[in-house]
């Protein structure tokens, strides 16, 4: 069952087997594994339940209710916007269902640097296979390409370009361009849909807005989460939640996770936990198209640019063989908060909405910044990147002109402050990414926790299991050694399947 933790009586104080701290794709999948495998499970999950029906269609309404700081989270200099979401099913209740592998190249280079013999080449495959039948992955039919997306690849064949169609995990799709706000079509295979129905068929407990706050610790093993029940409305605080179980699992995000285990005072000899923190950053650029594409309807993104993104998985590869392009667009109230100018310049800009095309560059980063815990509740991210992958932002910026002229804009805007405005022949300006110079955002936070099987080197093994404290585990992004250039959503599914079949071999035994 579901319950709401601000709802019942405080203190609460559950028994379990295992305790998995956050409910997407990660946390939400290794605690079907462990309930169907006879556990019992508690799930803890710092947002609300919100079901389709409750899913508006409305920016002021749902983007408070899915994301983290009500969608305003940024890096502590406030320089990169992270979208995260908060809710039960975590990230995949709002993302864009793009579904994607991390290549065989990044992966190989995982194991030889980081051991993960837990993690084989072939391991991964069948991993993916499963997530993938899980989910209903499917390649987006052309009937869905929608002609904002139509727009990238116009320019890519102009260009001759690499590009096509990609991969989501969607069944029964109404086209109606919502999905950064929740699906009230219940469309998207997520966690809610697929995943934690099962679970809970199986016995597990799912607590919403219930905030770990602690992983409770006697003689080097984990004993219990302690969380607090938040209010829905006011987030203040309602009560203590104690969750006393064998095995903690923590899949709180890469920022939540590494949080978690930092104010929990988790030993980590290795000093890896929060500092190894990649993001995907990305920058926008937009095109006034002479006809209207109104870029807020149908599937957000269905096809996408790769031909300057090449993951060999080496360190340090040349300018331009880093960026990821596919098309980005904002509802009404998201684009008018990112516009630049005011007044009578702002509703100029505004005016084009319907004509505008807007193409995001998102770059295999590897900067590596930090997390660390605030207070008893939130994180601090400090992040920037470092100077080569800003000039890969900068060569991905070029590029998403270059597409949007070559699918035939009038003009281009860089949203630069005072806004940039670029017509075909003018040559494209060397700009300088400073602080604020321009809206750097985020929504692949991964690799703060990343894992290794030698315990000097990092803190968590290829199983998930933590190194230095027994019954703890962690089943997310934070995983990842580093970037993996790709949506990571895929990928968290299968740590979900890979660590919680590690917590159901281990549970059954400490069980028998």
């Amino acid at each position: 069952m579901i319950y709401d933790a601000a709802a019942l009586p405080h203190p609460l104080v559950l028994e379990a087997d295992v305790c998995v701290v956050g409910s997407g794709a990660g946390g939400g999948t290794a605690a079907m594994v462990a309930a169907e495998a006879g556990l019992r499970v508690v799930v803890l999950e710092a947002g609300a339940f919100v079901p389709p029906e409750a899913m508006t269609q409305r920016e002021e309404q749902m983007i408070p209710a899915l994301l983290w700081d009500h969608g305003g989270r940024t890096t502590a200099d406030r320089a990169v916007a992270i979208h995260q979401g908060r809710a039960v099913g975590g990230s995949t209740v709002h993302n864009l269902n793009l579904i994607k592998r991390v290549p065989d190249a990044i992966l190989e280079a995982w194991r030889r640097e980081r051991g993960l013999s837990h993690l084989s080449l072939a391991r991964w495959h069948a991993l993916y296979d499963e997530a993938e039948a899980l989910l209903g992955v499917t390649d987006v039919p052309e009937a869905l390409v929608s002609r904002h997306n139509r727009v990238l690849r116009d320019g890519a064949e102009a260009l001759g370009w690499r590009g096509g169609r990609l991969r989501h995990n969607r069944a029964g799709c109404q086209t109606s361009g919502f999905c950064l706000l929740g699906c009230a079509y219940d469309a998207k295979n997520n966690v809610p849909r697929v995943v934690l129905p099962r679970a809970v068929r199986a016995g597990a407990t799912v607590l919403s807005n219930a905030q770990a706050v602690r992983v409770e610790q006697d003689d080097g093993r984990a004993r219990a989460v302690v969380a607090r029940a938040i209010d829905p409305v006011t987030r203040v605080t309602r009560g203590r939640v104690e969750i006393r179980a064998r095995h903690v699992c923590l899949s709180a995000s890469a920022t939540g996770t590494a949080a978690l285990l930092a104010r929990s005072e988790v030993p980590d000899p290795s000093g890896t936990t929060g500092r190894g923190l990649r993001v995907h950053p990305a920058l926008v650029v937009a095109g006034e198209m002479r006809d209207e594409v109104r870029a807020w309807q149908g599937v957000p993104q269905s096809y996408e640019c790769t031909e300057h993104l090449t993951l060999t998985g080496t360190a340090r590869p040349p300018l331009g063989t880093r960026t990821w392009i596919v098309p980005a667009f904002a509802h009404p109230i998201g684009t008018a908060t990112m516009l630049p100018g005011l007044g009578a310049e702002h509703r100029r800009l505004m005016r084009l909405y319907p004509r505008l095309a807007v193409l995001t560059a998102m770059i295999h980063d590897e900067t590596a910044g930090r997390v660390r815990p605030s207070g008893e509740l939130g994180v601090e991210l400090d992040y920037w990147p470092d100077a080569a992958d800003r000039a890969e932002l900068l060569f991905g910026l070029e590029a998403c002109a270059r597409l949007l002229f070559a699918a035939g804009a009038r003009r281009v805007f860089v949203p630069t402050h005072p806004v940039t405005e670029l017509s075909p022949s003018d040559p494209f300006p060397r700009f300088a990414l400073e602080r604020g110079s321009m809206p750097v955002t985020a929504v692949h936070p991964m690799a703060s926790v990343p894992m290794g099987d030698d315990p000097r080197a990092s803190a968590v093994g290829s199983d998930g299991a933590h190194h230095h404290v027994d019954g703890l585990w962690v089943a997310d992004g934070s995983l990842f050694p580093t970037s993996i250039g790709v949506p990571p959503q895929l990928s968290i599914y299968a740590m979900g399947l890979h660590v919680g079949r590690a917590i159901a071999g281990r549970g059954a035994r400490g069980r028998a």
